[in-house]
């Protein structure tokens, strides 16, 4: 696991909560309720299957007869990826799990590798810290996450019907872009590499680039990360 260095400091998580003006006023993205039919379940829905947590990414329905039918139901675990596949009739009754997104503000890595957000300063939780495993992050997380930036967080809330159900923080969501400062500059074979005061990680830039400017990075679905030119002022 890669040994992030911008750890949390005191009142770095106070910093992070005073940049909530870049996040939504309405942290609360996404709220399910419990108790779906086959046929009514939808893509993005979170369900509980064999006593695991998956996200839904596909429902397809197979006619069966004159008036039966089947529908087919393709899963992915929430925090590992790992697909799942389910057939069940019209009338069967899945268990959608109580979960919610919500905005957060990352505030650093400490010293036993957490990940560490905490709730922004227009929210009932401010300043609230939630800490994961940095060893659980996909790698651009761990290399270009920046202490003040705005993520989404998917929150699983425990089933009280449900023994030993655990609260559980995962699948974050960094800005599909995000401004930083350029700390150092190399040179990596033909290319001319840039590293960043807010982050670990390290990007091929042009060659106009030069010590302390403002560039932004495209973050990318598919988790590479890449320069996307000097930040306007």
């Amino acid at each position: 696991m890669l040994r992030c260095l911008h750890r949390v400091v005191p009142g770095v998580a106070s910093t992070a909560v005073a940049a909530a003006a870049r996040c939504t006023s309405h942290p609360h993205l996404l709220l399910q309720q419990r108790g779906v039919f086959a046929d009514k379940v939808r893509a993005g829905m979170v369900l509980r299957v064999d006593k695991k947590v998956f996200r839904v990414v596909a429902n397809t329905r197979s006619q069966k007869g004159q008036n039966a039918a089947s529908f087919n139901i393709k899963l992915t675990e929430v925090g590992t990826a790992r697909k799942k596949e389910v057939t069940a009739g019209q009338g069967h009754d899945f268990s959608e799990v109580r979960a919610e997104r919500i905005r957060l503000l990352f505030s650093g890595f400490d010293d036993d590798d957490f990940a560490c957000f905490v709730f922004p300063e227009h929210s009932p939780d401010a300043g609230k810290e939630i800490n994961i495993p940095a060893d659980s992050l996909p790698e651009v997380q761990q290399k270009f996450l920046a202490c003040g930036m705005p993520t989404d967080v998917l929150h699983i809330i425990p089933d009280e019907d449900v023994q030993d159900d655990k609260e559980v923080w995962t699948e974050i969501t960094m800005p599909s872009s995000y401004v930083y400062t350029v700390e150092k500059l190399t040179l990596k074979g033909l290319y001319k590499m840039a590293s960043f005061v807010e982050c670990d990680g390290t990007v091929s830039v042009n060659d106009q680039i030069q010590l302390g400017d403002k560039v932004k990075l495209v973050i990318k679905p598919d988790g590479t990360v890449s320069f996307g030119g000097r930040a306007s002022a």
